[in-house]
């Protein structure tokens, strides 16, 4: 004789099916992306962005590391990210010495909301960068940089980050002058 089981199959099926549809709806929400665009990318290049952004630009400390240009109804501003003017010597500055590496060119890119519109533009050589939107109108843009800030201690040390003053770039490029 065959036991009967209180719920069905299907039911637990449907039911794991709403509670990852909802994990993944309520994670994705508040997300961006970015779109590369070549167009953007000769715009940053030739000093013809839109004027009706604010921009701002992100530093390792000793150069740019990306410069985002959003709606002015969002703020972006942080202690990494700086505004800054365009169409002055020191935007066109920092396009001109935007960081890169071997493997990590320049690109420009758009910045699309959760909802699909675009919010605003990019530059950077960063592949990887988290767009996070919050309810007070901020954009969070955090470009994951961890090869910028020196090499982690060896096993079997205590495990700390080296200080700046003994820590090796890993750029083959040559550095260039510091920008604030």
């Amino acid at each position: 004789m065959k036991t009967p089981t209180p719920y069905p199959g299907w039911i637990i099926q449907v039911g794991a099916c709403f509670l990852v549809l909802a994990l993944v709806s309520g994670c994705a929400g508040t997300f961006g992306h970015y779109k590369r665009d070549p167009e953007v990318f000769e715009a940053f290049n030739s000093d013809q962005v839109p004027l009706d952004y604010r921009y701002y630009y992100y530093h390792s400390g000793s150069e740019p590391i990306a410069v985002i240009g959003v709606e002015k109804k969002y703020d972006a501003g942080s202690n990494m990210w700086r505004e800054v003017e365009p169409n002055t010597a020191k935007f066109k500055n920092l396009i001109d010495w935007i960081w890169e590496d071997y493997g990590y060119t320049r690109f420009a890119a758009r910045i699309i909301d959760p909802s699909g519109k675009q919010a605003g533009i990019m530059y950077t050589s960063i592949r990887e960068v988290a767009i996070k939107f919050t309810d007070d109108n901020r954009i969070v843009v955090m470009p994951h940089t961890p090869f910028l800030w020196g090499p982690a201690a060896d096993e079997g040390s205590s495990g700390r980050i080296y200080s700046k003053k003994d820590s090796k770039s890993y750029s083959s490029i040559p550095r260039r002058a510091s920008y604030p």
